[in-house]
């Protein structure tokens, strides 16, 4: 029996920082080149490499994901919690925190 699942293939993401995160990065928003199938733990690396200053803060000291009181949320559309999600090319990922108040 063959396999029909896709390799996977790079995508650009948009991630969107909120509160802290956007103050300690300088940035609102940051664009990560990752796999299709990647998951959050790719993209807190991707992140944390490129801003060190959400090394500890926002991302987990080991690059492995976020702080458990960060969350993430796709296109403003639905949270992701999933180990591995497939991914667009050019879809928008929000991370803020999920302490924030209304």
């Amino acid at each position: 029996m063959t396999s029909t699942r896709k390799a996977p293939t790079q995508v650009t993401i948009n991630v969107e920082l909120f509160g802290n995160a956007r103050l300690l990065a300088g940035r609102k928003l940051v664009r990560l080149s990752v796999a299709d199938d990647c998951g959050l733990g790719d993209i807190a690396e991707g992140i944390g490499q490129q801003h060190p200053a959400l090394v500890g803060t926002v991302v987990r000291e080991d690059l492995t994901g976020f702080l458990e009181s960060y969350t993430v949320n796709l296109s403003g559309m639905e949270f992701i919690d999933e180990p591995r999600r497939r991914l667009s090319d050019g879809e928008s990922l929000l991370v803020f925190s999920s302490q924030a108040g209304g």
